[in-house]
Parts: C-alpha cells; structure tokens; sequence
C-alpha cells in the first residue's frame, strides 16, 4: 500500500502539477481518478488478500451518486481504510474526500498523494481551520465535481483514554444525556461549520450517516493488520438525510448531531450483542455488483502491480528517471516547509484567482 501510494504521487499525480496553473479543474479530476483508482486496487488487497467480509444495512446508495458529507464513528485508527470497500460499491472512490489531522499530509508518499487529491486537512486550531474550510470549500466548487467528504464528528478513535475524556467533557454541557461506551460524544463546533460552509457554496445534497461495526478481530494501528490482527466482517449501517430536510440554524444542526449519535450509540450496543446491525432480510445483497466490483479491484490490481514494477525497473535502469524521483520529493518538501503543503498553495491560488473575478468590473450592455 505505502509502495503504491509513492509510485502514484511521483509518476501519476506531480506531473500534472502545470494544470494547477493552466486548467486545475483538469488537474483535481485527474488527480482523483489516480487516487480513486489506487484506492480500489487497495479493497482488492483487503478483501481478496486478506479476506474481508462486508456486510451493508440500511440505505442502498449504489445507484445515487449524490454529493454528500459522510458523517462516520470513530472505532479505530483505520476505519477510513475499510471504508473504502464500502464506497467501492457505492462507485464515488474517485470523489471521496477524507477530514484529517494535518500531521498527516506531510508523510512522504501517501499524505503528498492525499493533497494532490484534495482531501482536507485541519491543525485543530479554529482559526486557521476555518479559513482552511472556506478555501477548499471554494476549491471543490471551481472544479463543479461530485463530491463525498468524510468526516469523523468524534474527532480522535475510540480508546479508554479518549472514552473518559469524551464522557467527562461531555458531562459539563447542558446538553448531556448519558455516557458512552461505544463510541465518543461528537464535536460540534467544527461539523456546524463544515455543513454550514458546503451548504451555502452549494456542493451538497445529503449527509450520510455511517456507522461501522466490526466481527472479529479489531485492529487498533496499521501494524496490528502486519500481526494478523484482522476483523472477520466489517459491517456497515448506511442512513441518508436530504440536505433540505437538515435544519437551518448552528444550535439546531448541533442538537440534529447529538441525537444522530445517540441513535449511532444504541445502535452499537445492540450490533456488538448480535453482530448485526439488522436483521437478515434487510441486508444489502446484490451479486451482480459485488461479481463487477471482485473483477474491477483485480483488474486494479494487476495494473497497479505493472505499473509499480515497470517504474522499478526504470528507477533501477535510468539515472535520469532516479534524478525525476529526488527532484518530486525535493519540490514537496519545499511546498510543505514554504506553503504548508501544495493543497494549501492549489486553494489559495484558486481563492486568489476567484477574488480576482469578483473584482472584474461588469460589462457594460450596448443598447440600440
């Protein structure tokens, strides 16, 4: 996976890297797509190598590309990587965006790769991170795509520490009903403000609520998949909201929110008594989309797999293309120690070229 991710940035996604200044509608479409079509390869490696099982419940979205927020619990620090089997039915891998800490977007490779596909990342400092969502923001509406931006309203993944700072916090606000024990109380202030921001750049038509369960195993971090630590079944709980039927107001929304998670904590209460999230019947079951999806993430595979040994043999062969790959990863440190990262630069050139249209004067209509 961290080999694939570094392959694409460097010889898929940098040398698209002029389209930010010629057409960076082109640049965010092509740009995703490399990322949508890794991340495809990646459910291949998940279900077929490991042997993952997914289970959906609830809302069918297969047929519905809607641009949506996904709203999702946070059970451990790779529920955003099983999510990916989940979208790939849905077919908008291409279009799904992730929030993340932005300690992430400067890891070599795959937080590069990330900012090239335009995910969002926020300091946890409200400031900067409102400025942050207003500006990406305006960025997915210049580039007038589909859109699906998933985002953990818990903040952090579900540990005993987390637990008891989430229910002891939440226990000091008026709004308090009861303690958790299978997921943590959302944060509210960051959620109002992301829906709120999407909602008046018109780039949204549904929030999707998501919850995750898993059978098995729970893999906490990335190396316990390298101990064998690997869930069963991955079950999903998919609900849709038209952004028309959400209420209007901040205090609203936060109260919408509340009561969305205290469904979401019944909910898993019962899953984790029954390992299911409903019954039998209601489950998602349709083996002509499951049989496409098994051959597409194959096929992703295998060409992912040649694409990653044909640019081994030419790193190996030519010290051109070795001279290519150091320059790719100079040119990325340079962006993220002098423009925190090359999404910051990309959003602030568009917020920048956006200014400068408002400010155009309007054209005088000739009359007869």
């Amino acid at each position: 996976m961290a080999i694939g991710a570094f392959f694409g940035l460097v010889f898929a996604q940098t040398p698209a890297v002029p389209l930010i200044f010629l057409n960076r509608r082109f640049y965010f479409r092509w740009c995703s797509f490399a990322m949508g079509y890794y991340l495809l390869m990646v459910t291949c490696l998940l279900e077929d190598l490991l042997g993952i099982k997914i289970i959906v419940t609830g809302d069918d979205l297969t047929k519905d590309k809607k641009r949506s927020l996904i709203i999702l619990n946070h059970r451990t620090r790779l529920d955003w990587m099983f999510i990916w089997m989940l979208h790939s039915r849905f077919k908008i891998l291409e279009q799904l965006k992730i929030v993340l800490k932005a300690e992430l977007k400067r890891i070599p490779g795959p937080g590069w790769a990330m900012q090239h596909a335009a995910y969002l990342f926020l300091e946890r400092v409200w400031e900067k991170d409102q400025t942050t969502i207003q500006n990406i923001s305006g960025y997915y509406k210049s580039c007038q795509q589909p859109l699906s931006l998933l985002i953990f309203p818990e903040g952090t993944n579900l540990t005993s520490l987390s637990q008891k700072k989430s229910n002891d916090y939440a226990s000091k606000q008026t709004s308090y009903n009861q303690a958790y024990n299978y997921c943590l109380h959302p944060r509210l202030t960051g959620f109002k403000y992301l829906l709120k921001t999407m909602r008046e750049a018109d780039i949204l038509d549904t929030v999707d609520d998501i919850t995750i369960g898993y059978e098995g195993n729970i893999p906490e971090a990335e190396i316990d998949l390298l101990k064998g630590s690997i869930p069963k079944t991955v079950h999903f709980h998919v609900k849709r909201y038209n952004i028309k039927d959400l209420p209007e107001t901040d205090e609203e929304i936060g109260e919408w929110l509340q009561v969305c998670w205290e469904q979401k904590e019944n909910r898993l209460k019962e899953f984790y008594t029954n390992n299911q999230f409903d019954i039998q019947s209601k489950r998602f079951n349709n083996e002509q989309i499951e049989s496409k999806m098994r051959f597409k993430r194959r096929v992703a595979f295998i060409l992912w797999t040649l694409f990653i040994a044909f640019w081994t043999f030419c790193i190996f062969s030519f010290i051109k293309i070795k001279f290519y790959v150091l320059l790719v990863c100079l040119f990325h440190l340079i962006m993220d120690t002098f423009a925190n990262g090359i999404i910051d630069f990309v959003c602030q050139l568009d917020a920048n070229y956006r200014h400068h249209q408002l400010k155009q004067p309007t054209r005088a209509i000739k009359q007869d």
